[in-house]
């Protein structure tokens, strides 16, 4: 017996946390069932042996969602956060919710499951508008339309001609109802709606629907037009959409006059692409160990609802599992800091993102007589359930003694100026400033912007299978010579470079020219297209358009349908403020459109032909 009871002390001595495994409720804050487009609030609630108030910071709580059986797809990954807000399928379902809550210090987990129905909204064969807690959306639910066709909206203003707008589409099931969010519409302003079943070419439309939309916040910058639209000569997308940096950083749409037609209601959101469907990616803050602004990376619906989401806590440790260790306190020699500056979604579903990664290197690194933090660059391919699938680091594949152009500094644990944290030292070395990824569909690899490099690199990426190795650098000092008659060809401080038409071998960017201009103080922002031929190792410079302006920094780039271009210098300085202006450009170099913003910087902006279809890159 006394030898039993020594070995029953022994192992409590090397394994205390055997005792005290956590367990946890899933709690909702309604009841089940509850109709379709109902945002059901999830609380997880852990219970251990010990100090409640010193385990709730060890506990990351991560919620999964089942459909009618099917696999659980994650929502929110591994956070701080006990509680989220769940917005279900638009459609009937039964839904199987679970929540797994992990010790981070005893790596101990624990999992609950909440069942939950979700039934339609509408009854009989009577079509309903439903407000949202966007005051510019509706829900529009319908009754069943046959297996085989597709349902969309449409929707025109009280009082206005012609044959107004319509919704993305989607497929009938034939048994559940259709419901699909409603946006792009004026605020406080009377519409009429319709479903419509759409066969083939033929469209069979419903019975009208009025709908009256709500009063918007305010908090947003004015606009005006200052080249009227040509209508003979201007592309046919009728909004803007943007991602403004200032005075509020938040995602908005307008018409082209300028007027307001949709907004995230929360600030503090950087807009990095619009998703088909109605859909978006975006950075914001989030809590979690570090609380910086852009921590999260979380795609969201119309509405401003998470459909799923991460942050840069979890993702950095899968790296940690391959190989990057990250500390990310003073003194630490590698921490993953931060999302930053573009995340876009794959044609097979996963997402690619753009982070940093802070290193300390030693004395004499670019140039620095002491050891000094240099900030580089990660690509990350995240699966459908945002977990990290492949990645690349720029340490190992670029030559690191090549310091950023401009000597630029990132500084504080809360980012800022276009840089994410920093946590090792009091300021860093901005080396690269990677600011924006493209996909090419030729070949299934990676474009990556860097300005303070002045290169568009591409690398092998082939779908997730790809080495990491740098292709090619197009710019000043890289890798393809430049085919031109133009005195000046290269871009510097470059903006969302990719190829367009997709597929293509030519290259779309705006040329922001901070490195021109010290040369030549009258030098502008340009427009460039770009015509890679990769077997030769040239670049054909096809189009370099002055744009009449200058903006040293942020920007984007987009071909339009008709084969005009859409450029954004989104931050003109305007006494001693700053304004961005999004402009239509003929490739000719005619100006046939321009709106503005007063008082506010544009990241990113894009036209587009409704708030369902993006743009096609």
């Amino acid at each position: 017996m006394r030898s039993l009871t020594m070995l029953a002390l022994a192992v409590a001595a090397s394994c205390p946390v055997c005792w005290s495994a956590p367990t946890v409720r899933l709690l909702a804050n309604l009841p089940s069932p509850q109709s379709v487009g109902t945002v059901i609030g999830l609380t997880a609630m852990p219970k251990e042996e010990g100090d409640p108030l010193k385990l709730l910071g060890k506990y990351r709580f991560r919620f999964s969602v089942s459909v009618d059986g099917s696999a659980f797809r994650v929502v929110r990954d591994f956070s701080p956060q006990q509680g989220f807000a769940w917005r279900p399928e638009l459609y009937e379902h039964e839904a199987r919710v679970k929540v797994t809550i992990k010790n981070v210090a005893t790596k101990l987990t624990a999992e609950a499951e909440l069942p939950f129905r979700v039934v339609a909204r509408v009854n009989g064969q009577k079509p309903v508008a439903t407000p949202t807690s966007n005051p510019l959306v509706a829900l529009f639910s319908a009754p069943p339309c046959p297996e085989g066709s597709r349902f969309r909206v449409a929707f025109r203003r009280e009082g206005d001609e012609g044959k107004g707008q319509r919704t993305g589409s989607q497929p009938c099931s034939g048994s559940r109802s259709s419901n699909i969010y409603v946006a792009g519409m004026l605020a406080d302003s009377s519409y009429e709606m319709r479903g419509e079943v759409m066969k083939g070419d033929s469209a069979t439309p419903g019975p009208p629907v009025s709908f009256h939309t709500g009063i918007a916040d305010g908090t947003y910058a004015p606009l005006r037009v200052v080249t009227p639209r040509d209508a003979s000569a201007s592309s046919p997308e009728p909004f803007l959409v943007y991602s403004i940096e200032m005075p509020a950083q938040r995602p908005l749409a307008t018409d082209l006059d300028g007027n307001l037609v949709w907004y995230l209601p929360r600030t503090e959101l950087s807009l990095t692409r619009m998703l088909p469907g109605g859909r978006f990616l975006v950075f914001g803050g989030g809590i979690n160990e570090e609380n910086s602004r852009q921590q999260v990376l979380a795609e969201m619906d119309l509405v401003g609802n998470t459909i799923r989401e991460t942050n840069i806590a979890r993702v950095a440790e899968q790296l940690e599992e391959r190989g990057i260790h990250s500390v990310c306190k003073p003194n630490g020699q590698q921490c993953v800091p931060g999302f930053h500056h573009d995340a876009i979604r794959l044609p097979n579903g996963h997402t690619i993102a753009i982070a940093s990664l802070e290193r300390m290197m030693p004395d004499g690194a670019q140039g620095s007589e002491e050891p000094i933090d240099v900030i580089g660059v990660l690509i990350l391919d995240l699966d459908e359930d945002l977990q990290v699938k492949w990645f690349w680091n720029a340490f190992d594949h670029l030559d690191v003694t090549r310091a950023a152009l401009s000597d630029e500094k990132c500084r504080g644990p809360v980012g800022g100026a276009g840089c994410s944290p920093v946590f090792l030292a009091p300021s860093a070395n901005d080396w690269l400033h990677g600011n924006a990824v493209a996909y090419s569909r030729q070949d299934g690899n990676l474009v990556l912007s860097m300005p303070e490099q002045d290169w568009v690199a591409k690398i092998d990426y082939r779908e997730g299978k790809g080495t990491g190795k740098v292709l090619w650098r197009l710019g000043e000092g890289g890798d393809l010579k430049a085919e031109t008659t133009e005195k000046a060809p290269w871009f510097s401080y470059q903006h969302d470079a990719g190829f367009e038409p997709p597929g293509s071998d030519t290259l779309l960017l705006l040329d922001n020219g901070p490195r021109r201009k010290k040369k030549d103080s009258g030098a502008h922002t340009r427009g460039q297209q770009w015509k890679i031929d990769e077997v030769s190792r040239t670049a054909t410079l096809v189009m370099s358009t002055d744009l009449g302006v200058y903006a040293p920094w942020v920007g984007s780039a987009q071909r339009l349908s008709n084969g005009n271009f859409h450029f954004t210098t989104g931050s003109l300085l305007q006494d001693i403020s700053f304004a961005g202006r999004s402009m239509e450009i003929t490739p000719q170099g005619k100006v046939v459109f321009a709106l503005e913003t007063t008082g506010a910087m544009i990241y990113r902006s894009n036209r587009v032909a409704d708030l369902y279809t993006p743009p096609d890159r």
